[in-house]
């Protein structure tokens, strides 16, 4: 490779890690140090009715760490759980109170995108966007991944027929 692209190489990687630690460290702030929870709660908010193995293998989290997370969320008064499809399944509802919490979480995440940017103009940020989007596109998914990488979108902003995981 030349310099040239041997430097673009590391720009490129020197701020995806910039844009995952500052995201990291306002989604840890926002769910009080635990990721998982927050994607968890915003996960069970985009895919209402969602299975506890379901949502482990989004979270990429065990089955028992999975389940210890949702005792928690529900004993929060956040996550419900009813009756599944068949008798041993149980779905899994965000609460009144986990919705708002989900709401809270989407803003701060929101936020938190937006100060990484903040250099951009509205311009510069479309063209990154769409070559973001671009990579998302190319890259090879499975439905787990394309979930797993969704994990804290904002369902909402990002219709299916616009997102570039669902396209994938």
């Amino acid at each position: 490779m030349k310099p040239d692209e041997l430097r673009d190489l590391n720009v490129i990687g020197a701020f995806a890690l910039a844009l995952s630690d500052d995201f990291r460290g306002a989604m840890q702030e926002l769910a009080e140090g635990n990721e998982s929870a927050c994607a968890a709660l915003i996960v069970i908010g985009q895919e209402s009715g969602l299975s506890v193995d379901r949502l482990s293998k989004i979270l990429g989290l065990s089955q028992p760490g999975t389940v210890r997370l949702v005792d928690r969320l529900a004993a929060d008064h956040l996550v419900e759980r009813k009756s599944g499809a068949d008798r041993r399944s149980v779905a899994l509802r965000l609460t009144e109170a986990g919705k708002r919490q989900v709401k809270s979480l989407l803003i701060g995440r929101r936020h938190a995108l937006s100060e990484v940017l903040r250099a951009l103009d509205p311009g510069e940020r479309q063209v990154l966007a769409a070559i973001a989007d671009k990579v998302l596109r190319g890259l090879g998914h499975s439905e787990v991944e394309c979930d797993r990488r969704c994990r804290l979108c904002d369902g909402d902003t990002c219709p299916d027929e616009t997102c570039p995981m669902a396209a994938a």
